[in-house]
């Protein structure tokens, strides 16, 4: 049982592999699933109907009934009656011509379809940028756990050994000391790394929206291979496929089309409207006929209408005011050019101060794998040498701190590489 139940638990966990963690961020994030909704509601929208180029038709219909008590001597009709009616009535109104309005109108509503796709896929490309980052934060985390694991073994081996030269009469409790020291401090060191590693998957999952938090195992190990980056040419992706230049591109478009309808104010509207109607009328005057003495009767009437006109209207003077518009709606356009051109400015200026720690981590990682191969042979002479009295444990712990942090420094550089090459991906427009 001691062995059965933790190797069954073991193996009931699941590797999260980074496309996995994609496919679960994709599926359950919920900005993009309310981006999808705004999708759909944009190219609902998107209708000539929307732009204003259909006709309207109205039906109206009345049900009236009034009775009047009217004691006005100079009246007509004095005395109490009643009038009233039913009828309907179909209006229609078409807007023949507009000064090109509809198609801008129809422009417009296409365009705020491709604002809304273009909404999604910066989502998208915000969310792939955090998932890569926390997914490899995971691992680095347990890289750095897998080296202090290491260097905790090698504490509580040296205290084995020392303990059992105290066996022998040939150590002292000064030596005892400092190796139970260091293995209090390399544990402490661990326990502390594994809460980071926790916190590092808890952040990852709560990302991908994870009911639960499933306890999931990361196999992966830190590694990269190192490109040479032609600056000129990701300069010139960059200026295609950053999301930042695509938004501000859009923008530009719809204040140009704006100026395109701002413009059209100025030109003339022609529509045609018309109606048909019908109606019942009745009426009751509530006495009797003076000369025949008889009630008056119930008498009705209708009548039946139609109309179709046309019209014309054209403003020739508003005080200035939509000239004003078209003059304010294209400098809003030279705005658009110079916050375009300043956003390149300072994306490229990114691009390079990346680029130049990419190549500058470069240099560092392959120095670190010198480094650690230098710490390594150090440690094993140095263990020899203390096996032989030749040092003291003092030395020895300082030897085994230079293995930790070169340790340390290799896979922080590989980290650093990785996640310098990421924000150059995602300050280009890469992720997909």
């Amino acid at each position: 049982l001691i062995f059965f139940i933790p190797y069954s638990f073991l193996s009931s966990q699941e590797n999260l592999t980074l496309e996995k963690a994609i496919s679960l961020g994709l599926d359950n994030n919920f900005d993009i699933k309310i981006a999808d909704k705004n999708i759909e509601i944009a190219e609902n929208n998107n209708t000539w109907a929307k732009a204003g180029k259909t006709p309207s038709v109205d039906l109206r219909g009345s049900f009236t009934n009034n009775i009047t008590n009217d004691n006005n001597p100079a009246s007509f009709l004095r005395g109490t009656f009643y009038n009233g009616g039913i009828g309907a009535n179909v209006d229609a109104n078409w807007v023949v011509y507009s000064g090109g309005r509809f198609k801008l109108n129809k422009d417009q509503l296409m365009l705020t379809v491709d604002q809304r796709k273009l909404n999604k896929s910066t989502d998208i490309h915000n969310l792939l940028r955090t998932i890569y980052q926390q997914y490899y934060n995971v691992v680095f985390q347990q890289e750095q756990l897998a080296v202090l694991d290491q260097v905790l073994v090698l504490s509580k081996d040296r205290l084995i050994y020392e303990e059992t030269k105290r066996d022998y009469g040939t150590s002292n409790s000064y030596n005892l000391i400092q190796f139970e020291t260091a293995v209090l401090t390399d544990t402490n060191s661990v326990i502390s790394q594994n809460q980071r590693v926790e916190v590092a998957k808890r952040n990852l999952y709560k990302t991908l929206n994870l009911d639960g938090f499933k306890d999931y195992t990361f196999d992966e190990k830190l590694s990269i291979t190192m490109e040479d980056i032609d600056a000129k040419k990701i300069k010139q992706l960059m200026s295609e496929e950053n999301y930042s230049i695509k938004s501000l591109s859009m923008i530009a478009d719809l204040n140009r089309l704006n100026t395109s309808i701002v413009e059209s104010a100025t030109k003339p509207t022609i529509s045609i409207s018309g109606s048909a109607g019908y109606g019942q009328n009745g009426f009751k005057f509530f006495a009797d006929n003076p000369i025949t003495g008889e009630p008056y009767p119930f008498n009705f009437s209708n009548r039946a209408t139609a109309s179709i006109n046309a019209n014309l209207v054209y403003n020739l003077y508003d005080g200035g005011v939509k000239k004003t518009n078209i003059e304010s709606s294209k400098m809003q356009e030279e705005v658009d050019k110079l916050s375009i051109e300043q956003a390149k400015f300072e994306l490229n200026n990114q691009l390079d101060i990346l680029i130049d720690n990419y190549k500058n981590q470069t240099a560092l990682l392959l120095l670190t794998d010198k480094k650690i191969q230098l710490a390594d042979q150090n440690l094993m002479i140095t263990e020899e040498r203390f096996k032989l009295g030749r040092v003291t444990s003092l030395d020895y712990r300082t030897v085994q701190n230079q293995f930790l942090n070169a340790a340390y420094g290799k896979v922080n550089a590989i980290y650093n590489l990785l996640i310098t090459k990421s924000e150059i991906d995602y300050l280009v427009g890469l992720y997909e």
